[in-house]
């Protein structure tokens, strides 16, 4: 299956490259970065971490993306009677490798897309057995993400800025986007989250 989604990404990616190249215009591609909470459907809460590299041609958008959605148990280790040290440790790692199709609308300096697709989901439960040993359950499994974005971007070529302060070279369509976003998974273990985003690279035609 891994092979599957690497050939589709490639061909996908060299098909819509190559028709920009025709066009003769500045490919639209950029990489964000997640960070949010998630919440199982009928399940518990966790952290929501990712990445994604986006290419866009048209109103047609394509997205690699990686998600790990992570939850967490607290218990209690004695170091005397009287004093109890609270421990956090992973109890459910939920990770995710998927490809999207979606449509992606671009205002002055602004963004908004929806998209969904197709993923190789990797489950891991570690569970604690009568004799206090970790006992690490596996599952791997498809599944269908889906995912809605807003962000803000530059909206005229500008220097950019090193930590956001120093200017350097000439006006350039790179640049920074910050925006929300709301993914989801459906399949045997489905999620929904929400978080922020941070990424860079070119979001428009400037």
């Amino acid at each position: 299956m891994k092979k599957i989604i690497l050939i589709l990404i490639v061909f996908f990616s060299l098909q819509m490259y190559s028709q920009e190249k025709l066009e003769n215009n500045e490919p639209i591609i950029f990489g964000e970065f997640l960070l949010g909470a998630a919440s199982e459907i009928n399940g518990n809460e966790g952290l929501l971490l990712g990445g994604a590299l986006k290419y866009q041609l048209k109103s047609n958008l394509l997205t690699v993306r990686y998600l790990a959605f992570i939850q967490f148990e607290s218990d209690l280790i004695l170091l005397s009677p009287f004093i109890p040290i609270p421990i956090i440790r992973e109890k459910i790692n939920h990770k995710e490798i998927g490809i999207l199709y979606g449509k992606r609308w671009i205002y002055e300096g602004s963004s908004l897309s929806f998209s969904g697709g197709i993923s190789l989901n990797n489950y891991l439960n570690k569970m604690t057995n009568e004799n206090n040993e970790i006992i690490n359950i596996k599952n791997n499994y498809i599944g269908f993400p889906f995912e809605v974005n807003f962000k803000w971007f530059k909206s005229t070529k500008k220097r950019y800025r090193i930590f956001g302060i120093i200017p350097v070279g000439k006006p350039t369509s790179f640049g920074r986007n910050l925006g929300f976003k709301l993914v989801g998974n459906i399949s045997k273990k489905s999620f929904v989250g929400l978080g922020l985003v941070y990424g860079f690279g070119v979001h428009k035609k400037y």
